[in-house]
């Protein structure tokens, strides 16, 4: 089944296309407040902006409020271990909820985006989203609908549907590309990866953990090579961003979910 707009990221309001003829809102960075934010969400701002850890060489600023879905993010989701992994965490306290989410201060562009994740991403609950994906409007790049590229493990609500999404909006104009695909997995080791060309981005997912040049364990590929590519292909560096949260409920089995990112490689076109 091909779901139709995969719903996104939205602390800065990142448009939606349709899920099953419903429209719905997508999450983005939470270093600036979006028009969707309430008065005194706006108020976090300050504290956003301060809110960074170092990984990979990167500094990340950590979303603190505002953010897609129920939850909103809590830099106590987001932390580094001893081993250097990177943790993200839906938790909850009493009867809230809190969900993860973090964007590069610095802008990264053609090239290729590899992490290697710990964590069952083929059972994830059909409300919670894992996503990694490169966002324009954070740096003031082009207007909501545009200018990102997502990797998205999630079934948007509905256990029946594909849990793979990989989608990509464009430059500028409105055309959207993308593609589903369902998974299943005999461990929790995957990696994740995409080349982002001016003309193409080559998607790839495998089982275990691999190095550039291996093709083992390919569990999907697709490569989106639209016409018009300047247009319909992103061409601007972008903030990366990544983020674990809840789509339209707080995950139906009332369990707290973890992801662990051992790595994340960007190595420049």
């Amino acid at each position: 089944m091909k779901v139709l707009g995969i719903v996104k990221k939205q602390a800065l309001g990142c448009v939606m296309g349709t899920v099953a003829g419903l429209l719905l809102s997508s999450c983005g960075p939470g270093e600036l407040s979006d028009a969707k934010r309430s008065p005194e969400a706006t108020g976090q701002v300050a504290a956003e902006l301060a809110t960074t850890i170092s990984w990979k060489g990167y500094t990340w600023r950590v979303t603190n409020g505002g953010m897609a879905g129920v939850a909103p993010g809590s830099p106590s989701n987001v932390f580094v271990d001893a081993n250097g992994y990177l943790h993200l965490k839906i938790t909850k306290s009493g009867s809230s909820w809190t969900a993860a989410e973090l964007f590069t201060t610095s802008n990264l562009g053609f090239g290729t985006y590899r992490w290697q994740i710990d964590g069952p991403v083929d059972k994830l609950d059909k409300n919670v989203v894992l996503g990694l994906f490169p966002y324009g409007p954070a740096g003031g790049i082009g207007g909501d609908g545009t200018n990102e590229i997502d990797i998205e493990y999630a079934r948007w609500g509905n256990s029946a549907w594909p849990n793979g999404n990989w989608t990509i909006y464009p430059n500028s104009g409105s055309t959207v590309g993308s593609s589903t695909f369902n998974f299943t997995l005999g461990s929790t080791y995957t990696t994740s990866t995409f080349v982002w060309k001016s003309s193409n981005i080559a998607f790839s997912f495998q089982e275990g953990f691999k190095a550039s040049g291996d093709t083992s364990g390919l569990i999907k590929s697709w490569t989106y090579a639209p016409s018009n590519a300047t247009t319909n292909i992103p061409q601007r560096a972008m903030p990366l961003g990544m983020n674990l949260w809840c789509f339209g409920a707080p995950p139906s089995n009332g369990q707290n979910v973890e992801i662990i990112i051992r790595d994340f490689q960007f190595i420049p076109q």
